[in-house]
């Protein structure tokens, strides 16, 4: 707790402590009487957002500017927290014909932007599913998501750096290499939309 009141025997003591940028702020009030405390605990609690209100922007300054790490990855989207990959969703249906009760696994893929990471030791994981959201929304709400869950107030920087859609042929190459066998027509619609033979070619080489 950020606000710390100290009962003495002749005297009530406030203490304001917020870390901001990696230090510790703090300030002492000394009121002498119930009039001065009930003021003293407002100008407090004003302080207090006020230096948690610039701590929440330094850390978004922060991880506006950290880059994603692993050049070999094709999940990178640019902004931290938030990957680019098809989803595999392995069910058991029944074999057709089949006497026994013997089933066989589907695989199905859905292109998808994942958010996650931890917060306040808290670990977070959601999908947002391009297919059935759109490629704009599905980020929008992945983004939204981040933000909220990192107590991120601005978003416009991070809706900016939305990868390209064509960026997908790298997702489906390097997926299927893995041993994924991915429909093509599981690929996002905005992709599929779009005069892409060359990244066709290049998926298929």
């Amino acid at each position: 707790m950020p606000i710390y009141e100290t009962k003495k025997p002749t005297q009530t003591q406030i203490r304001v402590a917020v870390s901001v940028g990696g230090k510790l702020r703090q300030k002492y009030y000394h009121p002498k009487n119930p009039q001065d405390l009930e003021k003293a605990r407002k100008q407090a609690k004003m302080l207090q957002d006020e230096w948690k209100f610039e701590a929440n922007m330094l850390a978004y300054e922060r991880n506006k500017k950290r880059k994603e790490t692993g050049k070999s990855s094709a999940y990178v989207t640019g902004v931290s927290g938030i990957k680019m990959k098809f989803i595999v969703d392995i069910k058991h249906r029944p074999v057709r014909g089949a006497k026994t009760k013997r089933k066989r696994k589907i695989r199905y893929y859905t292109p998808s932007f994942v958010v996650s990471g931890s917060h306040n030791k808290k670990l977070f994981c959601k999908q947002f599913n391009i297919k059935s959201l759109g490629y704009d929304m599905a980020w929008f709400k992945a983004v939204s998501f981040l933000c909220s869950t990192k107590g991120i107030y601005s978003t416009d920087d991070l809706q900016r750096r939305k990868p390209p859609v064509e960026q997908f042929a790298v997702v489906y190459k390097w997926q299927t290499q893995q041993g994924h066998d991915i429909p093509k027509e599981r690929l996002p619609d905005e992709f599929l939309q779009k005069d892409s033979r060359d990244l066709i070619r290049y998926i298929d080489a």
